[in-house]
Order: C-alpha cells, then structure tokens, then sequence
C-alpha cells in the first residue's frame, strides 16, 4: 500500500514539476515526500501529495511569499485533480484512436480523455459516432485541463447553451479589459489581478483568441482617408 501511495506522489510531482516549469514557478528536487518551492533560491514551502500547499512559518507574513504560495497551490490542487482521475480512469476504447488515452468522462455523445506524455497529461474532448465506437471531431488543449473541462460541459450540454458567452461576445469582454487597463483609470492591484485572470480565462475558451482580437480591432478601426 505505502508503495502504491508514494508512486502515485512521484507521478503527481513529477507533473507537477512540469506545470512549474512552465509557469516560471521555481522549486527543488522531491525529498521526503515533499515539493519544496523557493523563491530567489530560498525555500519558502512545499507542496505535499494531497496537492496542499505548505508555507514555512517565518515567511507567513511576507506578502511577496504569500502571493506566490496561493497560485502555487491553486495548480497543485488543480493537478492533483486531474491525476487522481487519470489514477482512477479506465482505458479509452475506440477504434478510431490509436494513442494510450484514458476516459476522464462520458456524457450525452461526448468524451473527454486524458493521455500522460513526456510533455505532461494531455487532455482532448470528442465526440462519439452514432454507434458509440469511433471519435471524431477532437478539440486538443495539451495540458489545459481547465479549458477542456469547460469544452467538455459545453459540447456534452452540462452547459445550457443560453448561460454561454460566444466567442464574439468573449472577444468584446476581452478588449473591453483591455481598454480598461490602458484608459489611465486608477486601479487598485486585486483589480488589475482581476481583469488579467479575466483576459487569461477567455484566452484559454478562445483558442484562436488573438486572431480574432486583432479583427474586431480592424473592423473598428477609422477608414483611412485618400488624397
């Protein structure tokens, strides 16, 4: 049993360490069922297998430490999710699928898999043929497991289709963040934070977000004068 537990801590950090890596979030090597995290090269905590997020007693105070400890711990939290259902998941069968996926869930015509790679746990949400034994039509969103859950609850109809934003709606609440930021109007720093998690969040539902930003900016923009 205690191994299977610390097999299972050594898939979930080695992910981790993945997802860190990508966000510029620094840390050390595993030691004594552990994550630590450092800030300036200086421990400042670890995240532990349950996906928690640890904070040394003399940094509690540190604003600085604080800040970096929360959105530590909001992807540790959110990768142990996903890798408790991929510990708990069963093969993904479908003739049309050749890759080791695993069904993270099945609804109304619609799945949503998950496969580990050397890149970190890929995540891909289809939908089934009529007779329940191919897939077709895959959204890909590598490691986004946020964004694949939201396209998930969006194809499969957990998501009524009136409480949904379009992309074109999306898109204006984007650049309407983005006008805020750059107006000159005075924000307080949890604000800023805000409307940035806003932008990142329309991001990850718009794949093709900054083509599509960049159109509603040229369909706006002043026709140009000719001599």
């Amino acid at each position: 049993m205690e191994e299977n537990k610390f097999k299972k801590g050594a898939d979930f950090f080695g992910e981790l360490a993945r997802r860190f890596q990508r966000e510029q979030i620094e840390f050390s090597v595993p030691e004594n069922n552990r994550l630590p995290i450092l800030l300036n090269g200086q421990e400042i905590g670890a995240v532990i297998p349950d996906g928690s997020m640890r904070i040394r007693k003399e940094f509690i105070d540190d604003t600085e430490v604080s800040d970096l400890c929360q959105r530590t711990g909001e992807i540790a939290a959110e990768v142990h999710e996903y890798m408790t259902l991929m510990d708990n998941a069963s093969p993904l069968n479908a003739s049309s699928l050749s890759e080791p996926y695993k069904l993270l869930t099945d609804f109304n015509g619609y799945a949503l898999g998950g496969m580990e790679s050397n890149r970190g746990v890929q995540f891909t949400t289809w939908q089934w043929t009529y007779d329940h034994d191919s897939l077709t039509l895959g959204h890909y969103f590598g490691n986004g497991f946020a964004a694949a859950k939201r396209d998930f609850a969006f194809r499969s109809g957990l998501v009524p289709e009136e409480k949904r934003f379009t992309p074109e709606q999306l898109i204006e609440i984007y650049r309407c963040c983005a006008d805020t930021m750059t107006s000159g109007i005075p924000l307080t720093f949890e604000q800023e934070k805000r409307i940035d998690e806003i932008q990142t969040q329309i991001t990850e539902m718009v794949p093709d977000y900054a083509d599509r930003f960049k159109q509603a900016l040229e369909q706006d923009a002043p026709p140009q004068q000719t001599m």
